[in-house]
């Protein structure tokens, strides 16, 4: 299915003479005379498409100067494309803009071995990266499922959460400082590397989960993490949701500051994965709920004691009926692995409408059966003929974000007029965010409503109108639908 953005906001087409200008600055390039094909012009789970006939590839933040320049000076609008590992649509060209790739720009600049900071440009992929730092003694603080794929200027520019956040926060607490180019060409330096600063406005925050609509992210100074000595998984097996809650209350009081990673997924979740992924299931029995805890410390034994202190008190509360400790480095990737490809599996079980949302503690779970309600009284879910054959729930419970996942046998019609904007809605009157780490993309902007008021909205868009009077960058996506 594809998402339409507004026509009317397109700038002027791309001519011969424009790709002529480019060709002569020696920008490396690829254009079609119809459009670039699907590795440039769709998204990851194929649900955004787009048509752009000409993909830049930019070697130094200069050449993407003179690329935004002449784009700003000629009205031609550009979209910033990394790795293209996006489910929001956010890197597509909707309507022929210039593709702006990053993927060339993937050089590391400098890495501080004492400080615990390296400066890379914004193309190097993300797993690349934490190969690279895992030498020096660190790991990079974001790891997503796509890590093979995502590049971490798109990291940076959307705002990326990731399997990890609980124990290293967000990119806005990481990310010292950024080179950007601006919408008019000026090069914004602001590649500090300082862990304190306070010098005035901090003007790289406002280019964090833009997506690429202020201009475009050449190069990040990011704090990295120690590399851990020390690292198991828990994995557990309960019947009830709210005991998925006890335990992470537990985890914080008897795991402490070695908590990495908590993560839930439900029963339908489980058998999805097991069967269009053909992995094994990491519990022996079956369960209503999964619980994956990760810790990661300094001391072997010190972290597999307080691991069994934890696994004893869940015992004498009764809260889990199955629990499995993984410490082999094999065995704990198959695990993540396990995890990771929840979203993958789900896509070949048919549609995917995949939501991202945070939620309260207390409005987890009633998401879910909300939902299942909702579509079951509309005669839409329930019946082994329905429209919609699954809704699942799994998220990162540690950080309050979800991801619900409607899978229909088509896209369109009725399943997604029921689910839009009643899904939005319901998030957002429950307390929530419509885009937990996601990012709004090409579809989210219009319902941003929902859990923003209307005073941030137009904040945001007179952010944008600042930045890009003229409108050239990642046009009718993001705060722009809103």
């Amino acid at each position: 299915m594809t998402h339409n953005i507004d026509k009317a906001l397109t700038r002027n087409p791309v001519s011969s003479e424009d790709v002529a200008h480019f060709a002569s600055a020696g920008i490396e390039m690829i254009h079609s005379d119809n459009k670039l094909e699907d590795r440039f012009n769709a998204d990851m789970f194929d649900k955004y498409f787009g048509d752009s006939q000409l993909a830049l590839f930019p070697k130094t933040a200069q050449q993407v100067s003179t690329i935004l320049a002449y784009c700003n000076e000629h009205q031609i609008s550009v979209v910033t494309q990394g790795g293209n590992s996006g489910v929001a649509g956010g890197a597509i060209a909707h309507n022929g803009e210039v593709i702006l790739s990053l993927r060339d720009m993937n050089k590391v600049r400098e890495i501080d071995s004492v400080a615990g900071v390296i400066v890379a440009e914004s193309g190097c992929v993300l797993e690349d990266l934490d190969n690279f730092v895992q030498e020096h003694g660190f790991i990079m603080p974001v790891d997503l499922g796509g890590r093979k794929r995502c590049m971490i200027g798109g990291n940076v520019s959307t705002s990326a959460g990731g399997l990890r956040y609980l124990r290293y926060g967000s990119m806005h607490a990481n990310v010292l400082g950024l080179e950007v180019v601006l919408p008019d060409g000026r090069i914004l330096d602001a590649l500090f590397s300082l862990k304190k600063d306070a010098s005035g406005y901090d003007i790289k925050q406002m280019f964090i989960g833009a997506e690429g609509t202020l201009g475009v992210v050449t190069a990040v100074s990011i704090s990295l993490a120690p590399k851990p000595r020390s690292s198991q998984i828990a994995v557990l097996g309960l019947n009830e949701f709210s005991k998925i809650h006890r335990a992470f209350v537990l985890a914080r009081q008897n795991l402490g500051e070695i908590v990495s990673a908590f993560e839930f997924w439900e029963k339908r979740c489980n058998e999805i994965v097991v069967e269009f992924e053909k992995y094994d299931s990491p519990l022996d029995q079956d369960h209503e709920f999964y619980v994956m805890i990760e810790t990661r410390g300094s001391v072997v034994s010190h972290d597999a004691e307080k691991m069994d202190m934890f696994l004893e008190c869940l015992q004498d509360e009764g809260i889990v009926d199955e629990s499995r400790v993984f410490s082999e480095s094999e065995a704990m990737a198959a695990v993540w692995l396990f995890r990771s490809q929840m979203a993958s599996a789900h896509t070949k079980s048919g549609c995917m409408y995949v939501y991202d949302f945070s939620l309260p503690p207390k409005h987890q779970y009633d998401l879910l059966v909300a939902t299942k309600q909702h579509m079951t009284a509309l005669g839409l879910y329930g019946n082994d003929d329905s429209p919609i054959k699954d809704i699942t729930e799994f998220g990162h419970v540690g950080d309050q974000n979800l991801h619900l996942q409607v899978i229909a046998r088509e896209f369109g019609g009725a399943v997604e007029a029921a689910l839009e904007p009643w899904i939005y809605e319901w998030v957002g009157s429950h307390g929530g965010s419509v885009a937990a780490e996601h990012g709004l993309g090409a579809h989210k902007g219009k319902f941003l409503k929902y859990s923003k008021s209307p005073v941030v909205i137009q904040t945001m868009k007179d952010i944008k109108q600042m930045f890009d009077p003229r409108g050239i960058m990642n046009p009718g996506k993001h705060i722009s639908c809103a």
